[in-house]
């Protein structure tokens, strides 16, 4: 319910069950969940499941808060996983993306005083870099599909999306 970082940081994923972030006089880095466990969410919510929209208050004061997203590579990993277990198609992403920006699973409030918040916040490149360059070395993403990637590197929302599923898109025909 509550996550506390004073006088240090944290780095963690954001989670339903944590409904109040408080920093103060550190930092903490906060992990959106990845686009597949968005589309699960937005899945059951659409469904008619008694979930709830996550809502979760986030207060700063004398520190920095940065939520950010995943890499892509475990942006494609996660969706690669979905795709292999039959969970979604690239027949159904546009509906499955649509329905996680209907669905939206998290609403952030935010209050900082002497320090800094920032809501969506991308990878660095060279994280990003060094993400794919790992999984391409160990053979979780082909070579094709690497370079593909790399075009998404800074991108956001639909553009993002778009290389995401072009991605997985590799191969299948």
């Amino acid at each position: 319910m509550l996550q506390v970082s004073v006088f240090g940081s944290y780095e963690g994923r954001l989670r339903a069950e944590k409904k109040l972030y408080f920093t103060m006089f550190g930092g903490s880095d906060l992990m959106r969940p990845s686009l597949a466990r968005r589309i699960e969410r937005a899945r059951r919510l659409r469904g008619g499941s008694q979930d709830r929209p996550h809502r979760c208050v986030v207060v700063t004061l004398f520190g920095a808060t940065e939520i950010k997203s995943p890499t892509l590579a475990e942006e494609y990993l996660d969706l690669k996983a979905m795709m292999d277990a039959g969970l979604i198609s690239l027949g159904g992403w546009d509906r499955d993306v649509s329905d996680v920006q209907a669905f939206e699973e998290t609403t952030i409030s935010g209050i900082t005083l002497f320090g800094g918040f920032d809501e969506d916040s991308l990878p660095e490149e060279d994280t990003e870099v060094d993400a794919l360059a790992t999984h391409r070395h160990l053979g979780n993403i082909s070579e094709a599909a690497g370079k593909i990637l790399e075009l998404g590197i800074g991108q956001t929302g639909g553009q993002r999306y778009a290389v995401l599923r072009e991605a997985l898109g590799v191969g299948r025909g």
